[in-house]
């Protein structure tokens, strides 16, 4: 009984520290200067729809990787409770160190469809697996400046060595609370998984040559490829709630590192981070009022070592 009353009230104290940070990340949003983004938007008004559903799309291809990590561990996801609990996580972008990420394993276990301990070892192979893709793709891009016809066989070498690592260390986490399943890895869904993510990755750096493609300056294709996955990530490792500030300001460096003119970084940047990050915000704040609507099921939660072979 206390334990669970501490559990309660853990997780009321967790969305009021997410809705204080939520309502902050907003002020800054609101107290800064959007008339310049306003003109460009109003100037290039015709590619707000191109714009909005590559970001979908984006969002897409991570739900459908999580949702596939997800069923491998055995837990239901592909209904409408999957996809809510997928977009409440989108509340939790402000978040410092990624800890935004609890918001989905917190939803699926009030919904009684796992274990607090299997949805949090779900989340982190998730983040393992996106954490290669985005490495993959970074280290293909550099390659292909380079030596472009090696570019498949470092992708695909990285993708493997680091699932051959991801392998080794759930043989050593075997008799340990920290259990992954060994077979996990070697399965050709998981090579799959990653190369979804990394299509989502790429997706979000054909967003930011979307809104960047007219500016002057010598910024191309490879450069947004490179340059917006590469500055979201950067912006991630610092731990600020969300990377506000070091996204932005990677962002502006890399664009005026390819000549595009001072007067429309900030411009440019503030553009591209309010469709591919503010706009999710009060989507997930609205999935998760949606889901406490929602009664909870009465399916029982998945065993720990159960892993689909595909």
């Amino acid at each position: 009984m206390l334990e669970s009353r501490l559990f309660r009230y853990s997780r009321m104290f967790a969305f009021l520290l997410l809705g204080v940070i939520t309502v902050y990340g907003l002020y800054h949003l609101m107290n800064s200067d959007w008339a310049e983004v306003s003109a460009y938007w109003k100037d290039h008004g015709q590619i707000i729809p191109v714009l909005i559903l590559i970001s979908v799309f984006d969002v897409i291809l991570e739900c459908l990787a999580w949702m596939w990590v997800y069923h491998r561990f055995g837990i239901e996801v592909f209904d409408r409770v999957g996809i809510l609990s997928f977009l409440s996580g989108r509340a939790g972008l402000l978040m410092p160190a990624q800890l935004g990420r609890l918001i989905r394993p917190d939803a699926m276990l009030k919904q009684k469809r796992t274990s607090l301990s299997v949805a949090l070892k779900a989340e982190a192979v998730i983040f393992a697996l996106d954490s290669i893709s985005v490495v993959s793709l970074l280290a293909g891009l550099i390659i292909y400046r380079l030596y472009p016809v090696a570019t498949p066989i470092v992708v695909l070498a990285i993708i493997t060595t680091s699932m051959f690592l991801g392998n080794f260390v759930a043989e050593r986490l075997t008799h340990t609370r920290l259990h992954l399943p060994v077979e996990f890895w070697w399965k050709p869904a998981t090579l799959l998984i990653v190369l979804v993510s990394m299509a989502g990755w790429v997706a979000h750096g054909v967003a930011l040559h979307v809104v960047v493609s007219e500016l002057p300056g010598e910024m191309t294709l490879w450069d947004s490829l490179f340059f917006g996955p590469g500055s979201a990530v950067l912006g991630v490792a610092t731990g600020l709630p969300g990377g506000i500030g070091a996204t932005e300001g990677f962002l502006g460096a890399s664009l005026r590192i390819r000549s595009v003119p001072v007067e429309h970084l900030a411009i440019a940047v503030a553009a591209f981070r309010l469709i591919t990050f503010w706009m999710w915000i009060p989507i997930g704040w609205i999935a998760i009022a949606i889901m406490r609507r929602m009664p909870p099921a009465t399916a029982k939660p998945a065993e720990p070592t159960r892993v689909e072979a595909g």
